[in-house]
């Protein structure tokens, strides 16, 4: 679904001021699940964030849970990107000297202790083939490489000095990309809404209330899928939009998996009743 520019300017105008605010990370957390605009597209490949889907807090182990994460396929490989969020106000540097800040470190800390997990075969291969198995298909045998994101503090903290740029530069790879948290509003015209999702044992659960595309409907079993009645309501108001068909029989895709898909739980409605 293409964005609103009047909701797209809100959101802009609203994140920036919250930026300049000191608020809790879970603050910007929430903010970011209402607004999935702001979800950053970093390791995108060529068919985009699949299923246009996001998981919040995605379990890897215990302690290890991404504040987000999504999926993106090309024709011969998957990237799993996972997301650290720190703050605004993190930094990045001590004062004025060119010493990395413990806020920093700890959030390179962060992902170090992710890429150490995945390290282990027997977790990769149990996050790939368990975890996220629902969600990655179809293509389900191409090769997975992991990807890591951390937003964190505000580009004012570097964008004058290349030594600093260099510095914060030089803790990147191939497969971490660090970006600060003015990075999330660039070119959000660009950037369409996704579906927030829960990943809970036996199924995923759709929080969202706006219909985004039909690919995850096509694609999942209808019994690995929950959604709130919010997106109910907005899939039956957008049938106009329907374009997937079944593969036998015709008729549109949604005509026969909409009426099975089962209800978020009342708690993670409530919980989530404004995100969209």
């Amino acid at each position: 679904m293409n964005s609103d520019p009047a909701k797209i300017t809100t959101v802009h105008d609203r994140f920036l001021s919250l930026m300049d605010e000191n608020h809790p990370e879970q603050v910007y957390q929430r903010f970011m699940e209402e607004n999935t605009c702001l979800i950053p597209r970093e390791f995108i490949q060529n068919h985009g964030i699949h299923f246009d889907l996001v998981l919040r807090k995605l379990s890897l182990a215990k302690d290890y849970a991404p504040d987000f994460f999504y999926l993106s396929k090309s024709s011969a490989d998957w990237n799993l990107v996972l997301i650290e969020i720190e703050k605004p106000r993190s930094r990045y540097f001590k004062g004025q000297s060119n010493n990395l800040h413990p806020e920093f470190l700890a959030g390179l800390d962060q992902i170090a202790r992710w890429r150490a997990w995945f390290d282990n075969p027997a977790n990769l291969t149990g996050f790939t083939d368990g975890t996220i198995a629902p969600i990655r298909k179809p293509m389900a045998r191409n090769p997975c490489h992991i990807k890591y994101v951390l937003v964190h503090g505000r580009r004012s903290e570097f964008e004058g000095s290349e030594l600093r740029r260099g510095l914060i530069r030089a803790r990147e790879a191939e497969d971490f990309h660090i970006i600060s948290f003015d990075s999330l509003l660039e070119s959000l015209h660009s950037k369409g809404p996704l579906y927030l999702g829960i990943r809970k044992n036996e199924y995923v659960e759709i929080v969202s209330e706006e219909f985004v595309g039909e690919s995850i409907f096509s694609w999942m079993e209808p019994t690995q899928l929950r959604i709130s009645e919010g997106l109910r309501a907005d899939i039956i108001r957008n049938k106009a939009n329907w374009r997937h068909h079944r593969t036998k029989g015709g008729g549109k895709v949604l005509e026969s998996v909409l009426p099975t898909l089962g209800r978020c739980d009342a708690l993670t409605q409530s919980s989530n009743a404004t995100v969209s």
